[in-house]
């Protein structure tokens, strides 16, 4: 079988009937130029997942509706069997394709089939009954991001996608570290941002997990974060009794600890990490109805490049990257997710918007989860609020305040 393919902005929209149908032959059609840019990225999307497809590229000026006529014609007459995905494309394209199908239908095998990429469903669009066989795939989150031409970095020791191994025990341990964190946001921030000043190592050889601080570091660390020592040394006592600290001392001469592993020492240096971790684990466990997963995989903490090229410092071409907080997917429709805990700066909405519409774009689901959306003024929180508006992301605001089961319900009815 041979499918047409309208060529659109929006990856999903070229590509669902490869994904969903598995073709011998996909021929594209649309402005050279856009089709150019993305025939690459397209080619080693395929050739990564083993997809044995034929891809053509037909280029033309969709403006001009005689041409467009004359191309759609000769695909006809030189295709056996073809069926033509009207998912993407111009309007003039869709104009010229009505008048070729008219031409040709009792003449010749030609389908017209269209996808709801919200649902994964197909529709027939000549009303013959004749419907692909379909088989909707799962992206993962990674999958998602090749089709549109970028890739997840990977963690290098620095920067990239760190990636997480999450049991039991570490599960345990992050719930444990919310519950302390969302019974006051602001002040979690603060003694998180101490405790990473507190445990920068100084001397290389220091054991990684491993603090020692004299009086003097402690007091100027705590003065320059504005945190309260005695309400500091009430926070080292609570990861100690809960285990997340060991070999807890604090006394005249200074402080003296270890982190329980380097993923706590993760969430315990760095303010948003619990957040973003409560997040997936949320995502993990929702459920829609019927009682299946709601989504099918998540990334924490995405370092997305969008050319799919790492430059070095020294190169004329940079790199264009971003970092997500999280990440989902359902099936191909993908979930981009920022989280604060804490104030929201408005270029955050921006940040957000730019990258889902660039790896999702009218499908992307944006999201700005946070614990206090209303820590501002009057006229900035209505501001705020309207700007998401208009950009279409959802803002899931005072989680600190939901119980467990509520922040799953929450996080499951995103793309309700």
């Amino acid at each position: 079988m041979t499918v047409v393919e309208f060529f659109d902005g929006v990856s999903i929209n070229n590509m669902v009937s490869c994904l969903a149908i598995k073709p011998e032959k996909i021929i594209f059609v649309g402005q050279k130029k856009m089709m150019r840019k993305q025939e690459e990225a397209y080619r080693r999307f395929v050739n990564k997942y083993g997809i044995q497809v034929t891809f053509e590229f037909r280029p033309v000026n969709v403006n001009n509706l005689e041409k467009l006529i004359e191309l759609l014609t000769e695909i006809v007459e030189n295709e056996d069997e073809c069926t033509f995905d009207l998912t993407g494309g111009e309007d003039t394209v869709l104009v010229a394709m009505g008048i070729v199908y008219e031409k040709y239908h009792t003449t010749k095998k030609v389908q017209m089939h269209r996808f709801n990429i919200n649902t994964g469903v197909a529709s027939d669009f000549d009303n013959d009954g004749v419907i692909p066989s379909v088989q909707m795939p799962e992206l993962t989150v990674e999958d998602n991001i090749t089709l549109y031409g970028g890739s997840i970095v990977p963690y290098d020791g620095n920067k990239g996608t760190f990636v997480w191994y999450i049991d039991e025990d570490f599960e345990k341990d992050v719930r444990t570290m919310w519950t302390l964190c969302k019974k006051n946001p602001t002040l979690w921030n603060a003694e998180i941002i101490a405790m990473a000043s507190i445990a920068k190592r100084i001397n290389p050889e220091q054991p990684e997990l491993y603090v020692k601080v004299n009086a003097q570091r402690f007091e100027t660390v705590l003065t320059t974060s504005r945190v309260d020592k005695k309400d500091f040394k009430r926070f080292l006592e609570f990861l100690h009794k809960q285990g997340l600290l060991q070999e807890f001392k604090a006394n005249s001469q200074g402080v003296e600890f270890l982190f329980k592993n380097s993923q706590v020492k993760r969430c315990l240096t760095k303010a948003g990490n619990v957040l973003e971790l409560m997040v997936l684990f949320s995502a993990k466990n929702a459920t829609d109805k019927q009682g299946n997963k709601r989504y099918n995989d998540a990334v924490v903490g995405a370092f997305i490049d969008w050319d799919s090229s790492l430059h070095d410092f020294d190169d004329e071409e940079k790199d264009t990257a971003n970092e997500v907080d999280v990440v989902l997917m359902r099936g191909i429709v993908p979930v981009f997710i920022s989280c604060k805990n804490g104030n929201v700066d408005e270029n955050e909405l921006y940040k957000l918007n730019t990258v889902a519409s660039r790896f999702g774009g009218l499908y992307a689901k944006k999201v700005l989860v946070v614990t206090s959306a209303a820590n501002q003024s009057k006229n900035g929180y209505e501001y705020l609020c309207q700007r998401a508006e208009d950009m279409k992301i959802q803002i899931l605001e005072n989680v600190h305040i939901f119980t467990d089961d509520e922040f799953e319900r929450k996080i499951s009815n995103l793309l309700c």
